[in-house]
């Protein structure tokens, strides 16, 4: 999933401080499961911010269900 650096600066600004860390081309935000890992990607004309967190959770949930 990817969003512009407008929107990410929007969802940040509703997750808030605390729940967040940076380091150069990263922002982590760190929610109570896991950590998403959002990542610069220039390119395109448009800089944009990506994470895999949407990704891992539905594997997480499919590995879970397969081994009940």
């Amino acid at each position: 999933m990817c969003l512009t650096t407008a929107a990410l600066a929007f969802f940040l600004n509703m997750v808030g401080q605390p729940h967040t860390s940076t380091e150069p081309g990263r922002i982590i935000v760190h929610a109570e499961v896991r950590d998403a890992h959002w990542v610069a990607m220039e390119g395109a004309g448009e800089d944009r911010w990506c994470t895999m967190a949407p990704q891992i959770d539905t594997m997480t949930r499919f590995s879970q269900a397969s081994a009940d």
